[in-house]
């Protein structure tokens, strides 16, 4: 029994000298904001700005994280620009693009009622080129193609080449020659597919 006795008063002692600093803390803080209210008013607000500040860099954080998650979604996608050339004299030539939903955009339709795209650049006398533009190109098969409307007088072929610019670079058009002249004489150049993440390639048909 007296051991029992001995080590619980042995026990208790140790967390008295444990805790006594602690205790003692507390008097002092007390004591201090009884003798010094403002100061512990002061601190008090001090502490409330500073809780007040993490909160809201932590929400600043968060609004940043969720851009840089919509950046990162819009990455995913990719522009298109068609553009083509050619050198003949008076030949007046003419890009047609069709669309995944199968819109097509050329000199009579410049754009098309509820579908992106345009085209931007029409010449109608040789030298000249022509130009479709795509802020974000939904995914699928883009078919470009080419058309010789009319010489102008001018009996030569008319030879068309290009380049098609995407979010990861460029391509060249594949060199096509036009030998026929007429509204209805369009000639596949390529198809090009934009795939879900953005990717582009081409393919020829």
């Amino acid at each position: 029994m007296l051991d029992v006795v001995s080590g619980a008063l042995g026990a208790f002692l140790i967390l008295m000298i444990v805790l006594l600093p602690h205790y003692r803390k507390e008097e002092t803080d007390k004591r201090e904001e009884r003798d010094n209210p403002r100061e512990a008013e002061a601190l008090r607000r001090r502490l409330q700005e500073t809780e007040d500040r993490a909160l809201l860099a932590e929400e600043r954080a968060v609004r940043a994280e969720e851009r840089a998650l919509r950046a990162e979604e819009k990455l995913a996608r990719t522009f298109l620009v068609v553009y083509i050339r050619w050198a003949t004299i008076n030949h007046d030539v003419d890009l047609h693009v069709v669309d995944p939903s199968g819109a097509e955009f050329f000199y009579a339709r410049k754009t098309v009622p509820g579908r992106p795209g345009e085209l931007s650049e029409d010449s109608q006398v040789g030298p000249g080129n022509e130009v479709w533009e795509l802020r974000e190109a939904p995914p699928g098969r883009y078919r470009i193609y080419a058309n010789l409307y009319s010489r102008h007088g001018n009996p030569r072929h008319a030879v068309v080449k290009g380049r098609v610019f995407f979010r990861d670079g460029s391509e060249p058009l594949p060199e096509i020659t036009l030998t026929e002249a007429g509204r209805r004489r369009k000639k596949l150049v390529t198809v090009l597919v934009v795939e879900e993440d953005g990717s582009v390639r081409r393919t020829g048909r």
